[in-house]
């Protein structure tokens, strides 16, 4: 049942990753040219490092991506260069979702085994005490049976 369960939610996560990565490339490509020609104000086809940075949180990671992005340095990211770093970006995304995903799944089947090993013991030992009580009523059994006999005899004999 827990293993039904989790197949299944894997397979949840995992089907739309799969076709997200079908149609990603075209779709990254649109999103990104999207993005670059938001970010290109004053609309030259490329991006300055303040275009690049403008609106971002964290103005230092920005400058820092930029200069990552920046292949050919020469201080401004034309589309290919903001486009193949986007789709790596994205690209790697995935994985890393990919990767939590099976990691998720080896914990939980981890923890499945685990439980089931506990269980497996636990019934075990209720099998052996079981057993135990069995042999001990038997032989409880078999001594009232022989004080029965006892008492049987001695009562004959007195008579």
């Amino acid at each position: 049942m827990k293993f039904s369960i989790l197949l299944a939610l894997t397979v949840a996560v995992v089907l739309p990753l799969h076709a997200a990565n079908k149609n990603a490339g075209g779709q990254a490509k649109a999103n990104s040219q999207e993005l670059f020609k938001l970010k290109d104000k004053d609309g030259d086809g490329f991006l300055s490092k303040d275009e690049f940075t403008a609106g971002a949180k964290d103005a230092v990671k920005a400058a820092i991506d930029f200069d990552k992005r920046d292949t050919n340095g020469d201080g401004k990211l034309s589309l290919e260069e903001f486009s193949y770093n986007f789709d790596k970006d994205a690209e790697h995304a995935r994985a890393e979702q990919r990767v939590w995903v099976e990691q998720r799944a080896r914990a939980d089947q981890k923890a499945n085994a685990e439980k089931k090993a506990k269980a497996d013991k636990k019934a075990a030992l209720q099998k052996a005490n079981a057993e135990q009580e069995a042999k001990a009523k038997q032989k409880a059994n078999a001594q009232q049976k022989a004080k029965a006999q006892q008492r049987a005899k001695a009562d004959k004999a007195g008579n």
